[in-house]
């Protein structure tokens, strides 16, 4: 289902009633950094100087893919400019970007030393919120670009520092995301993640995805 959000606080009312792409990873175990308790728990968080600086490079890495890979994607809202949320039981997401509706992109910027370990092997987490994402716009492929935020050129040839990785979707994935979300609304006090469940996402993601650049 299409939500056309107007208002950023309409946005994040939203989102509170909904698992979000974006924690979506703490229901498989995928997350190194968020337990169950950050999805039982109401924040009040909006925002820093990081997710800040990401939302305002996300038109530049849109921009960045459509050079080296000639896709045309845009951003992903209407055309008064409002954001659109989409949702698929009791998942959420607000996709960054999109070519025709039929393919959609993540954007991520993070910092050159980070960015080297993330160009390798992308973070389960963002593995996962873009498979959300496809789950909720009813999509089977989309494209992660994570891009260091240091654009200085050593040279007049223009190099970017960007990877790109095309995403499928997984079946056996996504029906476990949808039982894991069904068992969390279900009872989310006593949620925990099984460790086989942790050990099969952990299994399956490398399968799902290749670097394209």
């Amino acid at each position: 289902m299409k939500h056309i959000v107007k208002t950023e606080e309409e946005w994040h009312a939203l989102r509170a009633q909904y698992i979000t792409a974006s924690n979506a990873a703490v229901l498989v175990g995928a997350d190194p950094y968020s337990s169950p308790k950050s999805l039982r728990e109401p924040s009040d968080f909006h925002g820093n100087a990081y997710t800040k600086v990401g939302q305002m490079l996300e038109p530049i890495v849109v921009n960045v893919v459509n050079v080296v890979l000639n896709l045309g994607f845009v951003l992903y809202e209407t055309l008064g400019g409002h954001k659109e949320f989409y949702t698929n039981g009791f998942l959420g997401a607000t996709p960054d970007a999109h070519a025709n509706r039929k393919m959609l992109l993540e954007c991520k910027t993070t910092r050159p030393q980070t960015y080297l370990k993330y160009s390798v092997v992308p973070p389960s987490k963002y593995l996962i919120q873009l498979l959300v994402q496809l789950m909720c716009t009813e999509l089977t492929e989309g494209y992660l670009a994570i891009m260091s935020t240091n654009l200085t050129q050593q040279s007049a040839e223009l190099v970017w520092p960007i990877s790109v990785f095309k995403v499928w979707t997984n079946n056996r994935i996504t029906s476990i995301i949808k039982e894991q979300a069904q068992k969390f609304k279900d009872n989310p006090e006593k949620f925990r993640v099984d460790s086989k469940i942790k050990q099969e996402i952990k299994l399956r993601l490398p399968l799902i995805y290749e670097r394209i650049i």
